[in-house]
């Protein structure tokens, strides 16, 4: 989904060589994965847009995509596979770009290791060679994303006038020590978010830690808990 939505877009540069070039990479991107047998782990949403004609997906669902920060799910999920040793702080996004290229259905994917495999054979190798982090550090890393998760989910609250700030204070100050010691860094008895306290952040920035935090603490609760990825429960 985030290697296509790069490309969905490229028609509206009005560029037609790039526009050829762009539709190639979503067929063959598409059809790597119906060929690898994975298209059954789809959602129902994802297959009706991965089925769709290349340059097909408007503005709203390309916006929409962008929204959802999937590369940060993705960052989360392979830490979770050893496939990244870290995932970067909650004040900085994770770049798509060499995560992506890791997966095999890019011909310079380290899985693909001789011309002329099968998508299905490239996606074995993968499988064959990734491992599960120990548990312990999957709930660890929920446990980081899950306060970053509540941080912003409590000042949410706070400007919509639903929380008291002397309340949330209260909490931020009783709970300060559990969230050093889970390695959230804290200023003026605030978590710290762009080099200042969160509670001062401009809407703009506390928008991106919290978008940031839902796909990364779904990521590792859909690890821990499996079921399906829409039905991870997401409660602070």
């Amino acid at each position: 989904m985030e290697f296509r939505s790069r490309f969905e877009g490229v028609r509206f540069g009005k560029d037609a060589s790039a526009t050829q070039e762009a539709a190639e990479m979503i067929a063959g991107a598409t059809g790597w994965l119906v060929d690898a047998g994975l298209s059954s782990s789809l959602l129902e949403a994802e297959r009706v847009l991965l089925a769709s004609e290349p340059h097909s997906w408007e503005r709203d669902v390309l916006s929409a995509l962008g929204d959802a920060m999937i590369p940060e799910s993705i960052a989360a999920l392979f830490a979770g596979i050893n496939l990244v040793t870290a995932i970067p702080p909650y004040d900085q996004r994770a770049d798509a770009e060499p995560l992506l290229r890791l997966l095999p259905f890019l011909s310079d994917s380290p899985f693909v290791t001789r011309a002329g495999m099968h998508p299905r054979e490239e996606w074995e190798a993968m499988a064959a060679q990734i491992s599960t982090a120990d548990e312990r550090t999957i709930v660890a890393a929920e446990r980081v994303a899950g306060l970053w998760w509540w941080r912003a989910v409590s000042e949410s609250l706070v400007l919509a006038g639903k929380l008291p700030r002397a309340e949330l204070d209260a909490v931020l100050r009783d709970g300060e020590a559990r969230s050093r010691a889970a390695g959230i860094p804290f200023m003026r008895g605030d978590f710290v978010a762009f080099g200042q306290p969160y509670a001062k952040l401009r809407p703009i920035l506390h928008k991106a830690v919290s978008t940031l935090a839902e796909a990364r603490v779904r990521a590792f609760r859909w690890m821990l808990g499996g079921g399906a990825w829409d039905e991870v429960e997401m409660g602070t």
